[in-house]
């Protein structure tokens, strides 16, 4: 695969943007499928309480958007889909300072900004889920729907050699396709960037930002059987420090389980749609043909 996967095996999709973004002198990339090109000089903007529903999913720490695309395929059944590439990963440049995981997410929120996205259902795997929390603590008020997916860093191990430790042991449950991917997406993302962004990760305190959420946001925490890096007593406790939020542990997942068990993920995801927007689903029976084409095409595709 080339530098930039997933524009390559969504080509032949009908209605997918992509675009690369400078924000503050960092490059994120962007593909969206499903949304409605804009306007000469506009975006179209997707907003609270109208029918349009868009996705955003957040990859983890030195991977990329190809990983997520059968995620995100299935999701465009229901909706629209905004997946991008960090900055550092995927081959972008990295940043010339460090990241928090606030900084991140300020970064998510302005490719947003500028994508019209006003009213999504946030989907975070791992160090992604971190950057959606850090999202709707900043902004309670306007984001209200999410999915956690393997949300680290488990208080009681919080300390890089037991993370590493969970990570191998979870690692063995993984798929191999997965961990192909993987591979390819760490040596593509510089491996000193990685580094520089390990300790923000392992720093940031995810259970004390939870609960500056909002009290009437929706949240899901999804975790695999064997992700031993969230285990179930963790994502039971991160669920507590909020009003709305349940815990679903998926049967022989890992912790890639956002890759692994995609459809239950999507499920989870498409369950906080607003009646309203269940009832304007419309997609025609040649664009899901489509998206089970290049669903295939995704398996099948050369490493």
């Amino acid at each position: 695969m080339d530098l930039n996967p997933a524009a390559r095996l969504l080509g032949n999709l009908p209605v997918v943007q992509h675009s690369l973004v400078n924000i503050d002198s960092m490059f994120v990339r962007v593909h969206r499928i499903g949304a409605p090109p804009p306007g000469l000089n506009r975006i179209l903007i997707d907003a609270p309480g109208d029918s349009r529903v868009t996705f955003v999913l957040i990859h983890g720490i030195g991977l990329s958007s190809t990983y997520m695309l059968p995620l995100a395929l299935e999701l465009a059944q229901y909706g629209e889909v905004f997946v991008m590439d960090l900055p550092g990963s995927s081959g972008l440049p990295t940043p010339n300072r460090q990241l928090s995981i606030a900084g991140f997410a300020a970064v998510v929120d302005q490719a947003m900004r500028l994508n019209g996205i006003e009213d999504p259902i946030l989907v975070g795997h791992s160090m992604g889920a971190q950057i959606v929390v850090e999202l709707m603590a900043r902004r309670p008020d306007h984001f209200r729907r999410a999915c956690l997916v393997g949300p680290p860093v488990n208080a009681a191990e919080r300390n890089l050699p037991m993370v590493l430790a969970r990570y191998l042991e979870s690692a063995i449950y993984e798929e191999y396709d997965l961990v192909r991917v993987a591979a390819l997406s760490y040596v593509r993302s510089a491996q000193h960037w990685i580094m520089r962004t390990l300790p923000a990760l392992l720093a940031y305190k995810i259970e004390d930002r939870m609960r500056l959420i909002g009290p009437s946001a929706q949240l899901i925490i999804l975790h695999g059987e064997h992700d031993y890096l969230v285990p179930s007593t963790w994502a039971d406790f991160l669920a507590s420090q909020v009003n709305n939020a349940q815990c679903v542990q998926i049967a022989g997942a890992a912790h890639s389980t956002i890759y692994n068990s995609d459809d239950d993920v999507a499920r989870a995801a498409a369950s906080l749609m607003t009646p309203d927007e269940r009832a304007h689903i419309s997609h025609s029976h040649s664009y899901l043909n489509r998206l089970r084409e290049a669903r295939e095409g995704y398996e099948h595709a050369p490493a």
